[in-house]
């Protein structure tokens, strides 16, 4: 499969490449190369993933919905994210994480997002669609880049994943059923339940059970009232 993302790619020895199987070509040892227009690409979970970034748009009323909880989206589209993406060069790479229940994550000082090392060889349909959501999600925290976590960074960024993985469940309605992964019902599915929902309480208690110890607020996430609540203040 073809798509047009492409940012640099910094591998290291062939073995760690062969470890890592970094989502792009290989290319020699302490190389930067700038990809061509179109290729063959070896990651097809990560091709995948990204091809449905490039077509997502959010709707209006989802946007509200996610408003209502002191969520500033961070990107507007799909499309947007991926530019993002490939002006800053962000490899994106399945790896280990810092915990094995991290579904993906930004490594801020090594200016990458990794995607944990269990979905590698998934073939699943909907777990594809959870980790295009989720990189969504990772992009955002690389925009803020600060390296500085807060509760409504979080709130900001969750809310990625809930627009994206709902504009994806409207086009395949029943893709996600019986599908109990925890990308999906401890992740990308979770979050856009508790969004799109009325339940406040019971996003303040997720948010405040995974997120609690942060901060309100952070130099590029100026805290709302929600994330107050959820700091208790």
């Amino acid at each position: 499969m073809k798509v047009n993302f492409y940012p640099y790619m910094n591998f290291g020895s062939l073995d760690e490449v062969k470890a890592k199987t970094v989502y792009g070509n290989f290319i020699p040892q302490n190389r930067s190369v700038v990809l061509p227009d179109s290729f063959e690409r070896s990651e097809d979970v990560l091709i995948e993933a990204l091809d449905k970034l490039s077509g997502l748009r959010f709707s209006a009323d989802d946007i509200k919905k996610v408003r209502r909880y002191g969520a500033n989206p961070v990107f507007a589209s799909g499309q947007e994210a991926l530019n993002f993406a490939k002006t800053n060069k962000i490899p994106i790479i399945f790896g280990k994480v810092d915990q094995p229940d991290i579904h993906a994550q930004w490594i801020n000082d090594k200016h990458t997002i990794v995607i944990n090392d269990a979905y590698r060889t998934n073939n699943n349909p909907a777990v594809t669609y959870a980790i295009s959501a989720a990189i969504l999600h990772e992009l955002a925290h690389a925009k803020d880049g600060d390296g500085i976590s807060s509760i409504q960074e979080e709130i900001d960024c969750l809310s990625m994943n809930a627009l994206a993985f709902n504009e994806y469940r409207k086009q395949n309605p029943k893709l996600f059923d019986n599908v109990s992964l925890p990308i999906l019902k401890d992740g990308v599915e979770l979050y856009t339940d508790l969004f799109m929902g009325n339940n406040e309480k019971a996003l303040i208690e997720r948010i405040r059970l995974k997120y609690g110890s942060l901060q309100a607020g952070s130099p590029n996430h100026e805290p709302q009232k929600f994330a107050m609540k959820v700091a208790n203040i």
